[in-house]
């Protein structure tokens, strides 16, 4: 696999002190037990969505750099109850590594989750487990890598193409459709300038449009020739 690009698509911060001692106690606010999660994460997937809930099948990751993490809430708004939280997590080798979510259903820029998790980044041996239920989540605060040339007007291949480029980072996402994501990102980096062909909404430094082939693999590409994510 190509070695990651030194690009971080994390766009928040986190002083390094407050990471001392962080690490072995992480995921423990409104954590559940690994019993209950799993029990909730079965029911979870036996439910169908809410209604005027849109289906999407794509994988994402928290975008949240504060000490507590990203909120997963039982409704689809900002003052809805809390049902767990994921931090971001430093590893042994000093990795910041985040949470990788499966979204399955969207919401006026809420998205459904189910099956959170923080995969095989050599994280500590005593992390307690993490709520792996259905919750929401804001687009805000989730990010991921398209590996995609294009960036489309619609959830297309016939659409009209936005901007060009082999790779997007995404700074929300804003809307999902199946496997297609509508994201938001940078037109200027350290790496590179992007030069739209079409105008979309959104702040003037940004671009916005839609892509497949999510990529949330935190330490090189995906590889989806071979069912990479």
């Amino acid at each position: 696999m190509a070695p990651r690009r030194e690009t971080c698509f994390l766009t928040h911060s986190i002083a390094d002190s407050s990471w001392l001692g962080f690490a072995a106690m992480t995921a423990f606010a409104l954590a559940l037990s690994a019993e209950s999660s799993r029990v909730s994460a079965q029911e979870a997937k036996a439910s169908p969505l809410p209604p005027g809930v849109a289906a999407c099948d794509l994988n994402a990751l928290a975008n949240d750099h504060t000490r507590k993490g990203l909120n997963i809430r039982a409704e689809p708004r900002a003052s809805s109850a809390i049902l767990g939280r994921l931090p971001v997590i430093e590893n042994a080798h000093h990795e910041k590594i985040a949470a990788d979510v499966h979204v399955i259903g969207v919401r006026n820029g809420w998205f459904l989750i189910e099956d959170a998790g923080y995969g095989a980044y050599d994280l500590p041996e005593k992390l307690l487990p993490v709520y792996a239920g259905r919750g929401w989540v804001s687009g805000k605060l989730l990010t991921t890598t398209l590996q995609t040339s294009t960036l489309k007007a619609a959830p297309d291949e016939n659409a009209a193409d936005v901007v060009d480029s082999g790779w997007f980072d995404a700074t929300a996402i804003l809307d999902c459709k199946g496997d297609w994501l509508r994201i938001e990102t940078p037109l200027s980096t350290k790496d590179r300038a992007l030069k739209p062909r079409l105008s979309s909404d959104g702040p003037k430094d940004a671009v916005r449009g839609w892509g497949q082939r999510s990529c949330t693999n935190q330490r090189t590409t995906c590889d989806f020739g071979s069912g990479g994510k």
